[in-house]
C-alpha cells in the first residue's frame, strides 16, 4: 500500500524523468539540426531527390525501368542477348548473365555457334565450362594455400608473388560475383562510424544564392561549397584501416614451408599506400573545394570543381531537365594545356508525341594520343515496337525490335527478324541459378599432373 510520502517521491520521480527525456530530445534535435544543416549533408540529400525524379519519367511510367535498375544495382541481373544476322558474320552469338545477391549465385556465358564458355559461381567453388567440360576452383576455401601445394602451380613455373596476386584478385572477383563477402561485425562497425565522422567533419560554408538556367528556365538556387583536404583524407585511411590491419599471418604459416621466401604483405598498409599515391598523382597534393547548387525543392541542379591541381583540371556534373531534373544531365572533366583532353557523357529521356526512350552520348579528346572519338546509344519506343541504335565511331548496329513482353519493374524483352533474327531481355528476375551439366570436370588446384594433361587433352580433342 502506498503512503503519502512515498506517492510524493514517485510524483517526483516522474517528474524527473520527464525532464531528462525533454532534455534529451532537445540535445538530439540540436545535433539533428546542426548535422542537417551541414553542406555535405544537403549534398548527399539533394543528389537523392535528384535521382528519384527519375521515377517521374516516362519509360519508367510504361515499363517500370527505374525499379528494374534499382534491383539489378542491388544485385539481381536477368540479361540474355541473341542474335544471327551478318552483323555477326552470320553465326549465332548468345550472350547470357544472371546474378542473384539473396541466393549468392551468378552465371555468365557466351557462345558463338556451337562453342561457348561459361562460368558458375556459389558460395564456395566456381566452375570455367570449356563447352561441356568444366574446371572447378574452390575459391572460398584456402586457394593460395591449395595452389601452392598443388603440382599444377610448379608445372605452370608461377612464383610465389603471382600464386599470392592470382589467389587474392580471384578470390575477390568470385565473392563479387556471387555477394559472398567476408564479414567482421567489429571491423565493419568501426569502419562505418570512422567514415561517418570523417564525412562529418569535411568543412564546407553556404556560397549565398545564385540564378542558374535549368532546362529552359531559371531558377533561383543555394550554393553550397564543400573542401575534400587531402591530408584529412590520408588521416582518415590511416585511422580507418590502420587499427584494422588484415591478419595473414595465418596465410603466411601455412605457405612458409612450401614457398619459404615468401615477403609478408601488409594488405591494409598496401592499399592505403595505394590509395594516398593515386590520389596524389591526380591532385599534386593540394585540396579540392566542390560547389554545388540546390533548387528550391531541395534537388541538385550541378556540382563542379575547378582548378584541380596544377594542371587545372576542371569537372561538371549539370542536371537540366524541364518536366524533372534528372531528365537530362551532363558529366564533363576537362585538362587544359598543350595535350588538352577532355571527356563528355550526357543523357536525355526522349518524349516525342507517342514515341518515348533514353538517348546517351559519349566524346573523348585526346590530341596527343588518338584525335576525337564519340558514340551514342539511342533506345526508342513506340506502341509496341523499339528501335536500339548504337554507333562508336564509324561503326554501328542498328535493331528494330518488337516488345514482345513486360512485366512492369521487373523486365523488358525484344525480338526482331529483319536483317537477322534475334532476341534481348533485361531485367531482375534471375529466379533460380542451376549449374549446368557438365561431361567431366576437374579440380584444377587439387588434382595430379597425369589427370589434368588427360583432361586438358581431352578438351583440345574436343575443339
Amino acid at each position: 500500500m502506498c503512503t503519502k510520502n512515498s506517492k510524493k517521491i514517485i510524483k517526483k520521480l516522474i517528474g524527473v524523468v520527464a525532464a531528462v527525456i525533454v532534455l534529451m530530445a532537445a540535445v538530439v534535435a540540436i545535433i539533428l539540426f546542426h548535422f542537417i544543416r551541414k553542406p555535405q549533408v544537403k549534398l548527399v540529400e539533394s543528389m537523392t531527390k535528384t535521382v528519384s525524379s527519375s521515377q517521374k519519367s516516362d519509360l519508367n511510367s510504361r515499363y517500370g525501368t527505374y525499379d528494374i535498375c534499382q534491383s539489378m544495382i542491388k544485385g539481381n541481373t536477368n540479361f540474355s542477348f541473341e542474335d544471327t544476322s551478318d552483323e555477326t558474320d552470320g553465326k549465332t552469338v548468345q550472350i547470357e548473365l544472371l546474378r542473384s545477391a539473396a541466393d549468392q549465385k551468378f552465371f555468365a556465358q557466351t557462345s558463338i555457334d556451337d562453342k561457348s564458355f561459361k562460368l558458375f559461381v556459389n558460395k564456395k567453388t566456381s566452375l570455367i565450362y570449356i563447352d561441356d567440360m568444366a574446371v572447378r576452383i574452390k575459391y572460398a576455401d584456402n586457394l593460395i594455400t591449395n595452389m601452392s601445394n598443388s603440382p599444377i602451380t610448379t608445372v605452370l613455373g608461377l612464383d610465389n608473388e603471382t600464386v599470392y596476386t592470382f589467389g587474392s584478385a580471384y578470390e575477390n572477383c568470385m565473392r563479387l560475383a556471387a555477394n559472398n563477402y567476408k564479414e567482421d561485425t567489429n571491423i565493419k562497425t568501426d569502419v562505418i562510424e570512422k567514415t561517418l565522422k570523417y564525412f562529418l567533419d569535411m568543412q564546407g560554408d553556404y556560397e549565398g544564392s545564385r540564378d542558374i538556367t535549368v532546362g529552359d528556365k531559371s531558377q533561383k538556387c543555394k550554393v553550397y561549397s564543400v573542401v575534400f583536404d587531402v591530408q584529412d583524407f590520408y588521416k582518415y585511411l590511416d585511422d580507418c584501416f590502420g587499427t584494422h590491419e588484415l591478419d595473414l599471418q595465418g596465410v603466411y604459416d601455412s605457405l612458409s614451408k612450401y614457398m619459404p621466401d615468401l615477403e609478408t604483405i601488409d594488405n591494409a598498409a598496401v592499399m592505403v599506400h595505394d590509395i594516398k599515391q593515386f590520389v596524389d598523382d591526380i591532385l599534386d597534393g593540394d585540396n579540392i573545394t566542390f560547389y554545388f547548387a540546390i533548387n528550391r525543392s531541395g534537388e541538385l541542379v550541378t556540382l563542379y570543381a575547378d582548378d584541380i591541381s596544377d594542371r587545372k583540371v576542371s569537372v561538371n556534373l549539370s542536371f537540366s531537365g524541364t518536366d524533372y531534373i534528372a531528365q537530362s544531365y551532363e558529366l564533363s572533366v576537362n585538362i587544359p594545356g598543350q595535350d588538352g583532353r577532355s571527356f563528355v557523357f550526357s543523357k536525355k529521356d526522349v518524349t516525342d508525341g507517342d514515341e518515348i526512350g533514353v538517348s546517351y552520348r559519349a566524346k573523348i579528346d585526346s590530341a596527343s594520343v588518338f584525335g576525337s572519338i564519340e558514340g551514342g546509344l539511342d533506345v526508342l519506343f513506340l506502341d509496341e515496337n523499339a528501335e536500339i541504335n548504337l554507333k562508336i565511331g564509324n561503326a554501328g548496329i542498328k535493331k528494330s525490335a518488337l516488345i514482345s513482353g513486360n512485366k512492369k519493374g521487373s523486365s523488358l524483352d525484344f525480338k526482331w527478324n529483319e536483317n537477322g533474327e534475334g532476341s534481348l531481355h533485361i531485367g531482375c528476375d534471375p529466379d533460380s541459378i542451376d549449374k549446368p551439366e557438365y561431361s567431366d570436370s576437374i579440380d584444377l588446384f587439387d588434382t595430379d599432373i597425369i589427370s589434368a594433361y588427360k583432361f586438358m587433352k581431352k578438351i583440345m580433342n574436343n575443339g
